[in-house]
């Protein structure tokens, strides 16, 4: 999972992915440090899946932009466009299913 921490490189990353996983963490955050962990295992299990993420503090741009105010949120973004949302208590197993189901729903 890579680390972007420029507003240009999130959209231009976003823009040219069909399907991107976006992770957003808080600083000092203990929950978040450990998802980050969970979501990076998760996202690694699929080849075609862009993912990222960026901890709100080194982009303020982030939190109007995405409409994030605390951590941890994850994103999921398929041509562009807001398909699932997760914040503070992340479902994995939600997760996973919502991955699954857009990267099929991509390959049609």
């Amino acid at each position: 999972m890579k680390h972007l921490t420029s507003i240009q490189d999130i959209e231009q990353t976003i823009a040219e992915s069909l399907l991107c996983l976006f992770y957003i963490k808080a600083p000092d955050c203990g929950v978040c440090n450990v998802m980050l962990d969970k979501v990076v295992r998760l996202a690694d299990q699929f080849p075609s899946l862009t993912s990222f993420y960026t901890d709100i503090t080194e982009e303020p741009l982030i939190a109007g932009q995405f409409l994030v105010y605390s951590g941890p949120t994850v994103l999921l973004l398929m041509n562009g466009k807001e398909v699932y949302r997760g914040s503070q208590f992340i479902d994995l197993e939600e997760l996973e299913y919502n991955i699954y189901r857009f990267l099929n729903l991509s390959e049609q």
